[in-house]
């Protein structure tokens, strides 16, 4: 079986792997206070492992990039245009709140996604596609699988939809390869190779794909639960994810065609079905959503209708909008959060575990 963990019952439970114990329930678990982790990192072999895993995850992507010609683009960690405003304007349940931090005399938020700036970029004559690795902060407490800061591999790039999610089982289909080659003794630390190999084997099959209605209608069907009677990211959450990898053959697999209402503004919306957006989750077996992707609105009246009806700050998203006007030639894009993939192809319990020095709501020390 793929993946940390597996939907039973009622239950989120954790395989265990080859440094940690099987867990019967992981939701609800809260990070521990890791202020003396520098003496772990100095007496523990998993953390060397992990700093060479992530260095071999970066050269990775650098050369999966590079060989498909995408910039390298570096952008501002302080911002007034947030890619991710439904919580604070109250429009979207999902959005998480960002950080607020004072700028000499003006308000400020740390980036929680580097889209909109990369969207910038390929405006720009002779840009066709860019990348960034970034830090992103958004304000949640930590729990199995979120972080409040965290790395970002996110593109963007004038390719449309289909041609997006063709990128994405590419790039992750490289990336697993790339670090099982190039760091095999480190993987091995934390999984056996019976793991490996099953890991190889799934990512050679084109991934799967499921409309994110007929997801509920899988659910439903496996579940007998009503409240998957109609489609919403409210009943969306981690057990749902790991329960539908399952059902799915235990397979990635995209999930498309979200509720527009409840995902962000600059999605674009079908024609044929304007309650639904053209973006895709990508789910990994026994885990969850490891990238999220969509193709952008394309248009000036229209972004600057869906930021009104999101209630943006105007003054904050002009620039955004105004953008359209200069370049509305398809584009799309996506983010993967690199805890995320590390915990996914390590069978880690907690992504606190995934790095040296993570940072996590009750612990700020070292």
């Amino acid at each position: 079986m793929l993946g940390p963990f597996f939907s039973e019952g009622s239950s989120l439970s954790y395989r265990g792997n080859k440094l940690f114990k099987s867990i019967n329930e992981v939701r609800g678990v809260k990070a521990p206070d890791l202020s003396l982790r520098y003496k772990e990192v100095a007496q523990f072999p998993q953390w060397p492992a992990l700093m060479k895993i992530w260095g071999r995850t970066f050269d990775g992507i650098v050369d999966f990039m590079r060989e498909r010609k995408v910039l390298l683009f570096d952008l501002p960690v302080l911002t007034r245009m947030i890619s991710s405003p439904g919580a604070l304007t109250g429009t979207i349940a999902s959005d998480v709140h960002p950080f607020e931090v004072p700028f000499f005399d003006q308000r400020m938020y740390l980036t929680q996604s580097s889209q909109l700036y990369l969207e910038f970029a390929i405006g720009a004559p002779g840009i066709e596609q860019v990348y960034c690795w970034e830090k992103s902060f958004r304000r949640e407490r930590a729990d199995f699988r979120h972080l409040p800061e965290f790395t970002h591999i996110e593109y963007e790039g004038r390719i449309d939809f289909e041609h997006n999610l063709a990128f994405q089982e590419d790039f992750l289909r490289y990336l697993i390869r790339y670090v099982l080659e190039h760091a095999s003794e480190e993987v091995g630390l934390f999984v056996s190779e019976e793991d490996i190999l099953s890991l190889e084997k799934k990512i050679e099959k084109p991934f799967q794909r499921i409309t994110f209605t007929d997801a509920f209608k899988e659910l439903k069907k496996a579940t007998g639960d009503e409240k998957y009677a109609a489609p919403t990211i409210r009943n969306f959450g981690a057990w749902e994810e790991v329960l539908l990898t399952q059902l799915m053959d235990n397979a990635p697999v995209f999930v498309t065609d979200y509720v527009a209402e409840e995902v962000a503004f600059y999605h674009q919306n079908r024609t044929e079905d304007p309650t639904k957006a053209i973006n895709a989750d990508l789910l990994f077996p026994g885990y969850g959503e490891i990238i999220g992707s969509g193709q952008r609105v394309g248009t000036e009246e229209e972004t600057r209708r869906k930021a009104e009806h999101f209630r943006l700050d105007m003054e904050d998203y002009e620039s955004y909008i105004q953008s359209r006007s200069v370049s509305s030639a398809i584009h799309s894009g996506w983010g993967m959060g690199i805890e995320r993939f590390l915990q996914t192809i390590l069978k880690i319990p907690f992504i606190w575990e995934t790095k040296a020095f993570p940072r996590v709501d009750n612990s700020t020390r070292p």
